[in-house]
């Protein structure tokens, strides 16, 4: 029999796509000779090879609802993996799971089904199964292994390109699918511009047309299972939104699974998006499914995992995963896959030379063993190009030009495609294209995963053709795909955003914005605030391309699309980003002279931020000025007078500044308050809160503030309020040294963050247990703590983040007595932050015994700042005074200290842990000659530290003490 491989897999026949629900017949074998449909211009090319008319089912594709439930068909007649909607329907351009898998199935063992040929992964296949145990009686499990815990099952699955992590996954469906067991799979688009959460959309709606969800988690599933997503309105608070759709996904599949068996497979994770892997993170944390035979299985590249798959892969751990590292193929079964694939007997010689070259990669060794036929042995053995793409464009070079164009314009459509979108984009007449499909299907290089579809059978088939093409033709393909699905009628907006925004042509650029803001919208529903970032950028490059003369008010329209793009921005945790968006967003509007346009840009900014929105220590003056001319204004309405006066007080927290910020944001409070509006009065208490934050003598309105906060939060479902109202509250007990109750406060709000999933929160909460254990005296977990909570913030291009962690780093180091060892870093500290670390800096020289460069460094000092680092730097001032011996100084400074003798060793807001401040004012005492008072402060020292449980300050108190 002639066997055929597809990508990384050889098949030699399987299941054929037919009616409803796509299962069924056995593949057609094609005779030799015969094309697929019209002409066959490649035949003669490539040696009158056989071919197998690849219509089998594939990754996620195959079997009825009545054999397994996988991927049933919908309720009308479509299949679900393939759902229409918003998102798609023929269009296809996102890769359907109801394809084949990525190369196509099998290298690994006999028997598959329908009689592929699967070599050399019966290992993996088997170890899987074990995992999954989802059946016991009827998986036949072999007792417990990894990834076989209670509750929900996950297995990983790991190899580089072309190894066969899709074929794997295909053929553990399929096997799970005969048993009984519901398997929904999705795929991670392989290609940028694709619907947000994609993978689960196609794997959820899968499971849908078998188990439709329960009516009361309608609404909360809506974002990623109804058809009109965009315009169906987003939650007014994100985070409770996630947080219900989250939930919502998990308890329902938990729900089925009780049920019936269920398994949820998840390929090229490396290419996930933030809403797709926050998704998969939620289950790791979920109880829903304790109970519930469920199996997660997710395959991805390790060479492509960046920081945000690391920290989803970290909290699988918790899962206890079976994790399996494909390798290349065995020798043995290297040979197989070539012999399958090749139309002429190969010698062992041969044979050995390519399983060395590629390795015994399954998809570069098909590629090879193609190339063998149509170029012989001798090529193979001595001019067999080393990489795979240069295999791929050896054989592309043996096509038709015409089909090879066709192919390049298919590549650019995506890995799949339907062939009407071909057909009504190509230059060439309809029997031209599907010569040209033709000629792909024939080469290996295209399979036909559904009727009138076609899809690349490997990614680096795509990416090969695509990488190939010049930027300025790739544009005009972009612009000739777009209006195919135009006048297709396309519903897909995320298409149609990708399509016309990289076509780049100012004849279509109006349509860009609309369906760039169309497409937008959806990722916000989807709570994929980064995808919108994206979209809303691209939106901007295209509004600029619009014709001068073309109606409309080009000026609101871009400051509202810069205050979509902020407001995106800010959700994704990107505040630097957004920053600059509101300066470009005031830039435009002063241009434009338009006071309505600068005012939008301040009133974009609707979302608080836990930490300061602007780098410590710096104002934007222009951004002061501007805000102090419109709230002076006598003529605005209620609402927008709330919204300035709310970005005045939160531009200037911290600040001495007139107007007073801390009484705007009163005045704000109480507006909001008037108008009803929750969201608003939330955030006008959370700036009050932050502002009262800024100053110890505050403390007590800060607690009243942030208690309102909470129950105005509480009242209407606000999970960033409560958050942040609960973090108050707890610095507030910690000002009044109630370690305790600050403790509580913050794992309360710890657990929000992490249940809402709130990454700046999630940050604050981590330097708030590094504090509390620094002050507990354990040093090694402090630092650690530090390191992980600043990694996102640093990659994230906060503005705190370095400063943070090393001034973190500072504390500690001081309280170990090795400060000295951080002097190698006081020129970068010091060229970066200037007059704010001169005392942490001199103090770290006069440690390391350069007292010299130690005041020459203190020349250049400024007044401490009454902000929430108050207390930490008059510390650090005091502390450098008394090493240094300046006695005068210490005299000076120590009645502008005394505020501080009862303050708490947490400090800057919880993040930071300082000894207690009553023991540098005694030591200032001290060297000041006041012993009495000295005497006074250490023992105030003593006391707040056994307060506090911290025993390494204690002990310098007692010591202090004599």
């Amino acid at each position: 029999m002639d066997g055929h491989v597809a990508g990384d897999s050889v098949v030699v026949a399987g299941p054929a796509w037919g009616g409803g629900a796509r299962g069924g017949a056995e593949a057609e074998v094609v005779p030799a000779g015969r094309p697929l449909s019209g002409s066959d211009p490649a035949r003669a090319a490539l040696g009158g090879a056989a071919v197998v008319d690849d219509r089998r089912s594939g990754d996620g594709y195959a079997g009825d609802s009545a054999a397994g439930g996988d991927l049933a068909a919908g309720r009308d007649g479509r299949a679900a993996g393939g759902f229409a909607g918003i998102d798609g329907g023929f269009v296809g351009r996102w890769e359907s799971a109801a394809t084949a898998p990525e190369g196509g199935p099998w290298v690994a063992g006999d028997g598959g089904a329908g009689g592929e040929l699967f070599v050399g992964r019966d290992d993996e296949l088997a170890a899987l199964l074990r995992a999954a145990r989802l059946d016991a009686a009827r998986l036949d499990a072999a007792g417990p292994g990894p990834g076989a815990g209670p509750g929900i099952r996950v297995g990983l699955v790991t190899g580089e390109a072309g190894l066969g992590k899709s074929a794997l996954l295909g053929s553990v469906r399929r096997e799970l699918a005969r048993r009984g067991v519901l398997v929904a799979t999705g795929r991670c688009p392989e290609v940028d511009g694709a619907p947000p959460a994609w993978a689960w959309v196609e794997a959820l709606r899968t499971v849908a047309a078998t188990e439709p969800p329960p009516a009361d988690a309608l609404a909360a599933l809506a974002p990623l299972l109804a058809e009109d997503a965009v315009g169906a309105g987003r939650p007014q608070d994100t985070s409770a939104g996630r947080f219900r759709l989250h939930r919502a996904v998990w308890a329902w599949l938990a729900d089925v699974a009780r049920r019936r068996p269920l398994a949820i497979l998840l390929d090229d994770l490396h290419r996930a998006d933030a809403e797709t892997l926050s998704l998969l993170a939620a289950g790791a944390g979920a109880d829903a499914g304790e109970d519930a035979p469920l199996f997660v299985v997710a395959a991805y590249r390790p060479d492509e995992v960046d920081g945000r798959l690391t920290e989803t892969l970290a909290g699988l751990a918790r899962r206890s995963p079976l994790r399996l590292a494909l390798t290349g193929l065995p020798p043995a079964a290297a040979a197989r896959v070539v012999a399958a694939v090749s139309q002429t007997p190969v010698d062992p010689a041969t044979l050995t030379a390519l399983a060395e070259r590629t390795g015994g990669n399954p998809f570069y060794l098909r590629e090879s063993a193609r190339l063998l036929d149509s170029e012989g042995a001798l090529v193979a053995l001595s001019d067999v190009p080393e990489g795979v793409r240069d295999v791929l464009r050896r054989r592309l070079a043996r096509l038709p030009d015409p089909a090879v164009a066709v192919l390049r314009l298919a590549s650019v459509a995506g890995r799949e495609v339907d062939v009407d979108v071909l057909v009504d984009a190509a230059e060439v007449a309809e029997a031209g294209v599907l010569d040209a499909l033709d000629a792909g299907l024939i080469a290996g290089l295209l399979t036909e995963p559904a009727p009138g579809r076609v899809r690349f059978v490997h990614a680096l088939v795509r990416d090969t053709m695509a990488a190939d093409l010049s930027g300025l033709r790739r544009a005009r393909m972009h612009g000739r795909i777009a209006a195919a699905l135009e006048r297709l009628g396309t519903r897909d907006v995320s298409a149609l955003a990708y399509h016309h925004a990289r076509a780049a042509t100012a004849g279509t650029a109006a349509r860009a914005v609309e369906v760039g803001i169309a497409a937008a919208e959806l990722a916000e529903r989807r709570f994929a605030h980064e995808a919108a970032a994206e979209l809303l950028t691209r939106a901007l490059e295209s509004l600029d391309r619009i014709p001068a003369d073309t109606p409309g008010d080009r000026h609101a329209e871009r400051a509202d699309l810069f205050g979509r793009l902020l407001r995106a921005q800010v959700r994704a945790g990107d505040i630097v980003a957004a920053r600059r968006t509101r300066q470009l967003a005031l830039d435009a509007a002063e241009s434009a002279d338009r006071d309505d346009l600068v005012i939008a840009a301040f009133a974009a900014w609707t979302v608080p931020t836990p930490w300061q929105s602007r780098p410590y220590g710096e104002l934007d003056l222009r951004v002061v000025s501007a805000l102090r001319r419109l709230i002076a204004r006598t003529d605005l309405p209620p609402e927008t007078r709330c919204r300035l006066h709310e970005r005045y007080a939160a531009e200037l927290i911290g600040e001495r500044a007139t107007p007073a910020p801390r009484e705007l944001a009163r005045q704000a409070v109480e507006i909001a308050a008037e108008l009803g509006d929750p969201d608003l009065h939330a955030l006008t208490l959370a700036t009050l809160t932050g502002n009262l934050a800024a100053c110890l003598a505050d403390a007590p309105a800060r607690a009243e503030s942030a208690a309102e906060l909470i129950r105005l939060a509480d009242a209407h479902d606000l999970p960033a309020y409560r958050w942040y109202g609960r973090f108050n509250l707890a610095g507030a007990a910690a000002e009044r040294n109630d370690p305790a109750t600050a403790r509580r406060l913050v794992a309360e709000s710890i657990e929000i963050a992490d249940a809402y999933r709130m990454p700046e929160a999630i940050g604050v909460g981590a330097c708030a247990l590094a504090a509390f254990a620094h002050i507990e005296g354990r040093f090694a977990e402090a630092e650690e703590r530090y390191v992980r909570a600043t990694e996102p913030m640093i990659a994230q291009g906060s503005p705190h983040a370095f400063g943070l962690r090393w001034l973190a780093l500072a504390t500690i180091r001081l309280s170990q007595g090795r400060i000295a060892e951080l002097a190698p870093d006081v020129p970068e500290i010091l060229a970066t932050f200037g007059p704010l670390v001169t005392d942490v800096c001199a103090l770290v020289m006069a440690a390391a015994g350069d007292h010299d460069r130690a005041r020459a460094i203190r020349t250049a000092n400024a007044p401490i700042r009454a902000d929430f680092f108050h207390t930490t730097m008059s510390a650090f001032r005091a502390a450098a005074v008394v090493a240094l011996g300046e006695r005068a100084e210490a005299a000076a400074l120590y009645p502008t200290l005394r505020t501080l003798a009862d303050a708490a060793p947490a400090s800057a807001g919880l993040s930071l842990a300082i000894r207690p401040p009553a023991h540098v004012l005694g030591e200032l005492a001290r060297l000041a000659g006041h012993e009495d008072r000295a005497i006074g402060h250490f023992t105030r020292a003593l006391e707040l530290a056994e307060i506090w449980h911290a025993p390494h300050w204690a002990a310098e108190a007692r010591a202090a003490l004599g």
